[in-house]
Order: structure tokens, then sequence, then C-alpha cells
């Protein structure tokens, strides 16, 4: 059966910017002079990972525990920032209503923490009827986040999935790698924060890369 796997949260919604402000209200809250402008964040955004970054950017200096409760705060203020925000991006609600309309099951195959991901689907359920997704999946599912393909591999098991007639969305390079690994055929979408060349190979209009690919498929 054809699938279509959306990657990341940032495949189907722009949120970086609240998430920039989440972070920056998290580092306040914790006592660290720390401000993550948005030249600084787009740079971190090449790799998947909040605690990673926060841990990066101490240069290792922060022990795990207070990574994590800054982590923490950062969500509890991405739920409050967010609050009303979010909508779909351009073209997601026609790719999942194509998928749907040609019984095509649909993914959200994301490593992201559960708070996080409660808060985006909590936010997007006026638009999108997560009900119809197959699978949603996040950090629990697997021990070796994204670059890796671990995620992706789940989720060909479970959904038994053929790599010849499905699809992954990505919004970075990086998690972009992750797809590929899996053999699967990756559509690039990047977003407002997205660092990339003209000379990668991505796409503006996602509903005609979906439809495309199962024209050829």
């Amino acid at each position: 059966m054809s699938s279509i796997l959306f990657g990341s949260i940032g495949v189907l919604v722009e949120s970086s910017e609240i998430q920039r402000k989440a972070f920056n209200e998290a580092f306040k809250e914790f006592g660290l002079d720390w401000y993550w402008n948005v030249a600084n964040y787009i740079k971190m955004l090449e790799k998947p990972g909040g605690l990673n970054r926060i841990a990066e950017y101490s240069k290792f200096k922060l022990n795990d525990h207070d990574i994590k409760k800054i982590h923490n705060l950062k969500v509890k203020h991405f739920k409050s920032l967010s609050k009303n925000q979010l909508k779909p991006r351009k073209g997601i609600l026609e790719v999942i209503d194509y998928g749907l309309k040609n019984n095509f099951k649909i993914g959200f195959i994301t490593t992201t923490n559960k708070p996080t991901l409660d808060i985006v689907i909590n936010g997007l359920s006026e638009f999108i009827d997560f009900s119809k997704f197959e699978l949603i999946s996040y950090e629990i599912n697997v021990s070796n986040r994204k670059p890796h393909s671990d995620i992706y591999n789940y989720a060909i098991n479970k959904l038994n999935l053929d790599h010849k007639s499905s699809i992954a969305i990505e919004n970075t390079l990086e998690s972009c790698n992750s797809s590929i690994e899996a053999k699967l055929h990756t559509l690039f979408y990047p977003g407002e924060y997205t660092f990339f060349k003209d000379s990668d190979n991505f796409t503006n209009d996602i509903f005609k890369s979906v439809k495309d690919f199962f024209k050829e498929s």
C-alpha cells in the first residue's frame, strides 16, 4: 500500500520562531544570560534535537539534569507562546487530503519528545484530524534519534510499507538523511529557518511534488 510519511514537526507547521522565543524565555527563567538570535538559531537547526543544542551551546559544561530542566522550561513556554498560533504549512492539508482520498497510509514520523508532540497535535487539531493517521511516533519508539534511520525502519515495519510506493517528507537536510538511509524516496521541504543552498534538491510546492511521485511510481 502507498504511504506518505511526514517526518518532522517543521514539515507540518512553521514553529521555529516560536520555539526560539521559548528557548530564550527558558534561559531567562533558569537564570542564564543566554540569548539565541535568529542567525544563531538557524545554524543550530541544521541538526535536530533541542537537548543537544543546549548541551553544545554550553560547550558541554551543563550537566544532564540542568539540560533537561531547561528543556522542560522551554516546552512550557512553547505551549504558552504557541497557543492559537499554529497553522499547517502551505500544501500540507492538500497532501493529507490527497493521501486519504487515495487510501494511502499517513504517518507522522518524528523523534521529538511527547510533550512537544502533544502541543503541536493539539495546536493543529483544528485543521488536521490526526485520528486518521496510521502512525504517530516520538522519541520513546527508538533508541537512536534522527539522523539515524531507526525511526523510519520502525515505521516501515510497523506499517508494513512498500519502499517503492512510500514517500517521506523532511524539512532539514540532516533529517532527510534518516529517511534516505532507510531507502525511502524523500522530499526536502525546507522551512523559513532551514539553511540550504540553491543547488540542493528541494521543493517549494509540496503538493505537486507528492502527486508527481505517485504518478510515476
